[in-house]
This record gives C-alpha cells, structure tokens and sequence, in this order.
C-alpha cells in the first residue's frame, strides 16, 4: 500500500496551505510566505529518472528544513503545527525516494503531539490523524497486529472528521488492506464491508474476498509458473524447487520500482550464490524501455514481457494490482511471502535459504 503505484492510486493527502485562523504578526507573515514558497514544486522539468529524484530529495529537504525553521522560529503561532506536520511529511517522504527503512513508532510521537495540541487548526489535526493512520501500513510486513491498529486508526479518523475529503479514501484503503491482513479481526471486519448498505462499497468488499480466496489457493500447494523469458530461456519454477525464488513484479515507468532496484540487485549478487533465483515480470508497454531499464540497473535474471501493462497474464494470475509487489517462494515451491522489499528483503530471503 503506503509508497506503491496502483492501477487507480487515490490521489496523496494534501495539506492545507492557507485558510488556518493564526494571530497576526508581521515578521512571522513575511516567513511564512518564504515558507510557502519552498513547498512549489520545481519549475524544471527533470531529464531522467536519477535526475528526477535527486530534484525530488533537494525539493523535499528544502521543505523540512523551512518547515522545522519556522516552527523553531515562532514557538506561539498557530502555524507551527501546519509547519510541523509538513516537515513530517516530508521526511517520511524523503525516506521513501532513498529506500530508507520507515520509522514509524517515532513519526506516530510526533504526529500525536499535534494531534492533542489544543492551539492546532482542526484541518492539521486531521490531516495529522490521516497521517498517523498510514504509519501502520508500513509495519504490515513485520507487525501482524499493526492491520488491527490501522483498522481502529480508520475508524477513529471517520469518527472524529466525519466530514473530511479524505474519509472515503480512508476507508477504500482499509478496504483494500483485507486482502492481505491475515488476521481474525480483519476477516470479521470483510464480512461488515460485505454487508454493507452502500453497493459500491459491498460489491469491493466482495472482490476482496474473492482475491483473499485466490491467494488461499495459490499458497495450498506449490507454485506454477512457467514463460520464456524475453532472452528465448524457458522458465519453469518447478525446474527451480530447493532454490528460493523471489519473483519481481515491476515497470520501467514506476518510480518506487526504481528506486528499489538497487536493494534488489545487491541481494541478488550476494544471495544468488547461495541459492537465490530471482524473477522478473515486467508490466511494461514499451519493451525498448524495458530493456534498457533492464540493462541499467543490472538486472542480470530472466524477465517476463507481454506488453499489457496492467493485464499482464502473468500479474493478473495473481492478483496484483499495484507494483513495485514480489511473491517469495520456498525450496519447496511454496508461496512463503508477498510484497516483502526494503530493508526486511534479505533477511526474508536468508531465513527461507537457511530451511
């Protein structure tokens, strides 16, 4: 979920940038206008990739660092609290775009503490909540109860701003978030989704429970999954049982896959001696682009290319509907993991090569 590109992404929460009732001061209204003007996006348009998300990194660092300047600056305005929480955002963002493991624990501190702040523009506090939200669907990999804390933080956020923009895309993401929570509080909670009044929400939940079935069937026995990759090799991961195989499911045009592939390519080329095999489907509908992405990054393992982006045969088999997503498969040929990347890749990988 938080980071990955979809095939309908909801638009990312916005902060508000005006409209917040502070007291007047005219040196803290000249900075807060310096301020605002470091949160314009770049004029110039970036060449490449490394080029777009170094300007991203200086764009985002420039942000924290007024932000956290302002609210140092003038301890008594209101507007230290919007201030606060976009030097937040920005950081959080900023651990995105280098690949950085999130910490969660301390963005949830901070963000309490403008959540109970008493002078904070209820906009902030809601913006604040919605933040504080996400913070466990970066922990759905390594924290099974953190799916029933971002359940409660879902329903806490549309029970304290039942009128807020992002209400309804809060809860299309604690929707979606059931495919995966293995939980007995999140199959209890489908039901509720599935039984809903409103027929949009019912009908989703229901394709929910549909994939979750799916999933429940592809881990009940070994993995098929056989292609001849885009250099004329045939693939069968049948031919692969007592390797671990990671399967990659990426495009040359999704950012997060990029700025991913460094990790995994260095897992690879320390692992893939000791019985690592790695995979790739590409959602691509540019093969050239492909390719030369391919060529790039170094991605030295076999690669699957159909041209149909987002009905990719091999992707939809599966189910995945939002990439960068990997499935992790055992010596056996089992299904041991999905969507494990970042800094728990390797040591997902190095527990299942130790079995």
């Amino acid at each position: 979920m938080a980071g990955a590109i979809r095939a309908a992404d909801p638009a990312p929460a916005t902060l508000p940038t005006s409209g917040v009732d502070v007291a007047p001061g005219k040196p803290a209204d000249e900075a807060w206008k310096r301020f605002e003007a470091n949160l314009k996006q770049p004029a110039t348009k970036p060449k490449s990739q490394e080029e777009m998300l170094e300007q991203l990194r200086t764009w985002l660092s420039s942000q924290q660092t007024a932000a956290s300047a302002f609210a140092t600056d003038f301890p008594k305005d209101k507007r230290r609290w919007q201030a606060k929480l976009i030097a937040l955002r920005a950081g959080i963002q900023g651990q995105r775009v280098l690949g950085q493991a999130p910490s969660p624990e301390t963005d949830r501190a901070r963000l309490d503490e403008i959540i109970s702040a008493a002078d904070a523009p209820v906009p902030v506090k809601a913006e604040a909540a919605y933040m504080r939200a996400m913070t466990y669907a970066t922990e759905f990999r390594t924290k099974q109860g953190s799916y029933v804390a971002f359940h409660q933080a879902a329903a806490d956020f549309a029970a304290n701003y039942p009128a807020h923009p992002l209400v309804m895309q809060m809860q299309d993401l604690d929707l979606r978030s059931l495919a995966d929570d293995p939980t007995p509080e999140g199959a209890e909670l489908l039901k509720k989704y599935e039984a809903s009044s409103d027929t949009d929400v019912a009908e989703a939940a229901k394709k929910i429970a549909a994939k979750r079935a799916r999933l429940a069937e592809i881990k009940a026995k070994p993995v098929e999954l056989q292609f001849t990759a885009t250099n004329g090799k045939d693939v069968d991961v049948v031919m692969l049982r007592g390797k671990v195989v990671l399967v990659d499911f990426w495009a040359s045009w999704c950012g997060p896959c990029l700025a991913e592939m460094p990790n995994l390519v260095a897992a690879y080329e320390k692992l893939h001696p000791k019985g690592l095999e790695v995979i790739g489907i590409s959602l691509d509908e540019d093969k050239e682009k492909m390719q030369e992405a391919v060529k790039k990054y170094g991605m030295s393992w076999a690669q699957y290319f159909d041209g149909k982006k987002w009905k990719n045969q091999i992707s939809t088999s599966f189910l995945i509907d939002a990439i960068p997503a990997t499935l992790l498969i055992d010596k056996k040929g089992n299904l041991r993991q999905a969507g494990v990347r970042g800094p728990g890749l390797e040591p997902a990988i190095q527990k299942l090569l130790a079995e």
